[in-house]
């Protein structure tokens, strides 16, 4: 089954230091998944790391839906590791590359 694995770091503005605060998983398939929302409250910045193992695209937001065309979602490649900053609630949401 493919993966997109997620780790999240609190006060990460450089770099990703320590222990993440939160660690997740979301399956890839040929559907949009959502992940939970992401540790924190108030609109704070999280650094997330996404780690997929096969090509997809990633979207983010309050209620977000990836789509494989493109249209939604910035393009990851399998084992290529993205890290990116997002705001406390919100989901990621990912869908396969076809």
């Amino acid at each position: 089954m493919a993966t997109l694995f997620i780790g999240v770091w609190d006060n990460a503005n450089e770099g990703l230091f320590g222990a993440p605060i939160q660690e997740t998983t979301i399956a890839v398939s040929g559907t949009s998944a959502q992940s939970a929302a992401v540790s924190g409250s108030n609109k704070e910045m999280r650094r997330v790391r996404l780690f997929s193992d096969t090509d997809c695209f990633v979207t983010w937001g309050s209620d977000p839906t990836a789509l494989n065309n493109g249209a939604a979602g910035m393009p990851m490649g399998a084992e290529n590791p993205e890290i990116i900053g997002i705001e406390a609630g919100h989901l990621i949401a990912v869908i396969e590359r076809s």
